[in-house]
């Protein structure tokens, strides 16, 4: 009866063995494929290069009139007549205003017949100085008589002289009739039109004339460039690159006319000057400009394109692909950002390689693979630089 029992059982053992073999080797097949590695990550990357780099300060600044004229009456009259529109442009020496000149016409004339009267009284005193001369010289008449005639012709001609000085200030109160533009440039709005009254040299002006060619530049730059600055300025004017804001077109060029005797406190900062030629008209007093001034070239300098770096808890970093097609995290020290490159200044050597796109799956270690279009070598490599956005 044991017999029995125990021949039913041993199959039963038998196939739950193999049961139990069966599941424990499938549950490691599935785990073994749980942990396999992920596939690498795409990437596009771009080579350490080594290249002359010119040394830009960029700044944001105004542009501004080198020179405005607020025009106003040098003598009191009435205005008769204004020869130009609101927001002209207007040359040196064009009429501007035309004021009443009858009155100062009528001084001048009373002024000529002035000088005309006093010659005449001159002439007569004159002859009776010759006349008492010779009359002195044969004793007929005495030496007072002499010094009364000289004292008589110098007398009036101190007073022609008098006259003619009278008659240039006349004819100058004439020419202040006509107001011209003391200089070439866009007038504003007009503030007196014909039939007011204006007084010399009043408060209010008449209107105001601003320089638009060419055109002055005001921006602040970090004091720390300060040093710089003065030393290339020494040797030549430095040049610029100036955008107007809002603008994509060509930079127009100027150059650095001055510094400022004071550093601001507050901001740490020196503003400076700088003078552009303004042929179209690109520029307008008071715009915002982009300023790019170029101090110097640092040569061999270790360049990367912008989208290159990343920012993080300790700074400014990249990645680095390794030889092993790892990517490795990197600090770097910048020297100087503009939009498509960057000098390092530490971290990195020349013929490195560094991810440009697809930095925000990456990290220390992992495996990369670089795009199709790009094919590395290593450490050496040096692909094409992708186009792209920086992350």
């Amino acid at each position: 009866m044991e017999t029995s029992t125990t021949k039913t059982l041993i199959p039963y053992a038998t196939i739950t063995l193999l049961a139990c073999l069966s599941a424990c080797t499938g549950g490691g097949e599935e785990t073994a494929a749980g942990q396999a590695a992920p596939p690498p990550v795409l990437v596009s990357v771009a080579p350490v290069v080594q290249k002359d780099f010119p040394i830009v300060v960029h700044a944001v600044g105004n542009a501004e009139s080198c020179h405005t004229v607020q025009i106003k009456s040098q003598i009191d009259g009435e205005i008769i007549k204004v020869n130009f529109a609101d927001g002209q442009e207007v040359k040196k020496g064009d009429l501007l205003f035309e004021l009443d000149d009858r009155h100062y016409k009528n001084r001048l004339a009373q002024l000529q017949a002035d000088l005309q009267k006093d010659l005449a009284q001159r002439d007569n005193a004159r002859a009776r100085e010759q006349r008492q001369v010779l009359l002195n010289k044969k004793n007929i008449t005495s030496e007072e008589n002499l010094e009364l005639s000289l004292a008589s012709r110098l007398s009036l001609d101190a007073a022609v002289a008098s006259d003619r000085a009278a008659i240039a200030e006349g004819e100058l109160q004439l020419s202040h009739t006509r107001i011209l533009a003391p200089i070439s440039g866009m007038t504003g709005r007009i503030l007196l039109f014909p039939g007011n009254l204006v007084k010399a040299n009043d408060s209010s002006p008449l209107v105001v004339l601003s320089q638009i060619e060419p055109m002055c530049l005001s921006f602040t730059v970090p004091e720390h460039h300060l040093t710089a600055i003065r030393s290339h300025q020494a040797q030549a004017p430095l040049s610029l690159e100036v955008i107007p804001h809002r603008e994509t077109g060509d930079p127009l060029a100027a150059s650095l006319t001055a510094l400022d005797n004071v550093i601001d406190r507050q901001t740490a900062s020196i503003r400076l000057k700088a003078r552009a030629d303004n042929p179209q008209r690109r520029l307008w007093p008071g715009m915002f400009v982009r300023v790019a001034m170029k101090l110097a070239v640092r040569a061999n300098a270790l360049i990367i394109p912008t989208i290159a770096i990343q920012s993080g808890p300790k700074g400014s970093f990249v990645y680095v692909i390794k030889e092993n097609k790892t990517a490795e995290s990197r600090p770097v020290t910048l020297f100087q950002e503009n939009k498509d490159e960057t000098v390092i200044e530490t971290g990195l050597s020349p013929g490195e390689t560094v991810v440009t796109v697809g930095h925000w799956r990456l990290k220390p270690g992992a495996m990369v693979a670089v795009a199709a279009n790009q094919e590395p070598t290593g450490g050496g490599q040096t692909p094409s630089s992708p186009q792209g956005t920086r992350p």
